[in-house]
């Protein structure tokens, strides 16, 4: 489909930006690289320099539908959330977001605690978007018509037992297998990625299956919205949980990595817990006709959706601003990751 063969350009993208930011940016094991204020401009600069050549070449579409003023459709986007076939299968959405949680102290646990260089980092960033643009095009050939239930549990199974596979090199027991920490970590992160890259799709295909006619552009917006305050709000909660285990850069440093792996534990014990609730999102295309046949509506929900909506975009403003002017532990910051866009 059109929007499956946008993702994969999407993520081959992702790749360039990959491959670009391991090469400008080495500062400690290169004679040269560029500067991270000149980086931060190219990554911003980059998509202006693809986008601004091709905007008198857009189409817009013909519509005999009638525009809605502002107004219009915040009622109409209230409307949409009070549906059972809209509320049902994105409760399961945030839930599951909100709770894929990663070790936050990870990157500086493979600089200070594994002497990573800068362009290992970005070796293990390139690989990891390759096969995350392979897992993009796996999905589309091999499981597009796949059960989004099973697709869901087996991805979010096995790429639990993956990141469990954090504890390994924190032990160092690669080690006794004759594997280096930079392979070891970027088998790791491969796996990750292709996995979380195969389970991408079905959501994106189950929300245009939500946008009603005249508001689909509005619509899909809100949903993935959403979708992607779900995962600010994991990122916020991870940040937080670095200040009950102690995962700072003086202890990693001095070779303590308890509070690494016991926060790693946490995050690969709790990614699975959502599966609870895969009875909520539907099999398929099919099913999630079926579900729209549905048209009932329930005002406590739709309230419940746009409140949870403004609350954890408050959430995630409020985390950000602390972390840049409040948050004076004095800890050195976290190193570039290599990856430009």
């Amino acid at each position: 489909t059109m929007q499956s063969t946008g993702y994969i350009i999407r993520f081959f993208g992702s790749t360039i930006g990959a491959i670009i930011g391991a090469v400008v940016y080495n500062k400690n094991t290169w004679t040269w690289y560029l500067p991270m204020r000149l980086v931060f401009f190219l990554n911003a600069a980059f998509p202006m320099m693809f986008v601004i050549p091709v905007v008198p070449f857009l189409l817009e579409l013909e519509t005999e539908c009638k525009p809605k003023d502002f107004l219009e459709q915040c009622w109409g986007l209230f409307h949409t959330a009070q549906l059972r076939s809209v509320w049902q299968p994105m409760t399961f959405v945030y839930v599951y977001n909100a709770l894929q949680l990663t070790n936050a102290a990870w990157m500086n646990f493979l600089v200070e605690g594994l002497s990573f260089a800068a362009w290992q980092i970005g070796v293990v960033s390139i690989v990891g978007s390759i096969f995350a643009w392979f897992g993009i095009m796996a999905y589309q050939k091999f499981f597009f018509a796949s059960n989004w239930r099973i697709v869901y549990f087996w991805c979010t199974t096995l790429a639990s037992m993956i990141a469990l596979g954090q504890l390994i090199l924190v032990f160092g027991l690669n080690k006794k297998i004759g594997l280096s920490n930079v392979w070891f970590s970027m088998g790791d992160d491969v796996l990750v990625e292709f996995v979380i890259a195969v389970q991408f799709l079905p959501m994106c295909i189950m929300y245009l299956g939500l946008c009603p006619e005249g508001s689909e552009g509005t619509t899909y917006a809100m949903l993935t919205t959403w979708s992607n305050l779900a995962g600010s709000l994991a990122f916020d909660i991870s940040t937080g949980l670095t200040a009950v285990f102690d995962v700072s850069s003086p202890t990693i440093k001095a070779g303590d990595y308890t509070g690494v792996w016991q926060l790693s534990l946490l995050c690969g014990l709790v990614g699975p817990l959502p599966l609870l609730l895969l009875g909520l999102i539907p099999k398929n295309k099919d099913d999630q006709r079926a579900l729209q046949q549905d048209d009932s509506r329930n005002w406590y929900a739709g309230v419940a959706f746009i409140t949870v909506m403004i609350v954890t975009l408050l959430i995630t403003f409020v985390e950000s601003i602390y972390e840049v002017y409040f948050n004076d532990e004095g800890e050195e910051p976290a190193v570039y990751d290599g990856n430009l866009g």
